[in-house]
């Protein structure tokens, strides 16, 4: 009963400095998220500002000053150093041994930002998944797909896989294939290819467009069509050629073969 009659006393005593404390973490983490938000918006209005380093400095100073208004809110509840420190210690270690993966990403997240594969806004492949990349923080890489799908993908998968950058490069050449029939006359073909390459002020004239013969199908001759582009017009030019050649292949009268079955009837 005298334990119970005490209990009152320690509630009182203790309830105004964990009010301090809830107040500290709550009111910390509200403001240093409005900051953070300010900031951010301020950095990327840097003229020539890098996009990336800026994401993946600005999430390490949140983390960093996180801590520290943890550590504040401990504080307040007259929690002594030696003992936190102490405490810490032991949940860094239970928790590195939990989160190894988690580690992993930090340490991958890391490297990255300093060999710098990838930047904010290239259009990349990691993991087998390909999109633009948002945003590089230190434990993920965020992308979005041309679907407009958002992919999160941990910095360590991503360090242990083939990276493809399409943007690496400032130009990008696009190769693609159509085959004509065995009757055609290659020349004009050729021709005909190259022709739709001309007036397009996307398509670049140096290395200028190659067109050739490359293989001998079944039912036909397959020619390569190669330009190259600015990598930002890669896409838009692989979907518009294949109209475009389709119409020269038309007016120049040089057959495209399609597959075709015959059927043959055996008398009894």
């Amino acid at each position: 009963m005298e334990k119970l009659n005490e209990i009152p006393g320690v509630v009182v005593e203790f309830a105004p400095r964990l009010l301090l404390a809830l107040a500290i973490l709550f009111i910390g983490k509200f403001v240093l998220g409005r900051v953070m938000q300010v900031v951010n918006r301020w950095v990327l209005n840097i003229p020539n500002v890098d996009k990336t380093l800026a994401g993946f400095f600005g999430s390490t100073i949140y983390f960093a000053v996180m801590a520290l208004i943890i550590v504040a809110a401990l504080s307040a509840l007259s929690i002594s150093m030696g003992f936190l420190a102490t405490v810490v210690s032991a949940l860094v270690l239970a928790i590195g041994f939990a989160l190894q993966g988690a580690l992993g990403d930090l340490a991958s997240g890391i490297v990255l930002i300093i060999l710098r594969p990838y930047n904010v806004g290239d259009e990349v492949e990691l993991n087998g998944c390909e999109g633009v990349v948002t945003n590089l923080a230190l434990f993920a890489t965020r992308m979005r797909t041309r679907e407009n799908v958002e992919i999160i993908i941990g910095n360590g998968a991503v360090l242990s896989n083939n990276i493809k950058n399409n943007y690496a490069y400032k130009n990008r050449r696009l190769d693609m294939e159509f085959g004509v029939d065995y009757g055609a006359d290659l020349n004009e073909t050729i021709v005909a290819l190259l022709s739709v390459c001309k007036g397009d002020g996307r398509i670049l004239v140096d290395p200028a467009p190659w067109a050739k013969v490359v293989s001998l199908g079944d039912s036909s001759v397959n020619l390569e069509l190669r330009v190259w582009c600015k990598a930002d017009d890669h896409r838009l030019i692989e979907m518009d050629l294949p109209y475009r050649v389709k119409k020269a292949l038309d007016g120049a009268g040089i057959e495209i073969p399609y597959p075709h079955t015959s059927i043959v009837r055996k008398e009894a």
